[in-house]
């Protein structure tokens, strides 16, 4: 390989990630079948279905550290209160895809989005 074609393949594949990455946050819809899987210390303590169109719904959850309120608004989520000192967790606002995640360290809760596996006629 010379060192143009190390360029070229450089290139290409930049050009392909970038092209990936932009499709991924640009070309993205919601599934309306996702649901809110919300984790304290580990274990799943509660999972929500999203759904467009529903009003906006808090819930609360008990931390390590304390009472923490998730705040759910058709089909994104976010920590509304957190008794965690550094309030990361809160200020890092709606999540409203798959890969994105909400942790409260200091109170040990994860909140995230999953896909709901389809029913079918099988495994229904």
């Amino acid at each position: 390989m010379t060192k143009t074609d190390r360029q070229l393949f450089l290139a290409l594949l930049l050009i392909g990630v970038f092209l990936f990455v932009c499709s991924q946050f640009f070309f993205y819809q919601p599934n309306p079948q996702s649901r809110v899987v919300i984790k304290v210390s580990g274990e799943i303590i509660q999972t929500i279905p999203l759904q467009k169109g529903t009003s906006q719904e808090r819930f609360i959850v008990e931390g390590k550290k304390g009472k923490a309120i998730v705040e759910i608004k058709e089909l994104k989520v976010r920590m509304l209160e957190a008794p965690c000192p550094d309030q990361i967790c809160v200020n890092q606002g709606w999540i409203d895809s798959p890969w994105q995640t909400i942790v409260c360290v200091p109170n040990e809760i994860v909140i995230y989005l999953d896909k709901e596996a389809p029913v079918d006629a099988i495994t229904g």
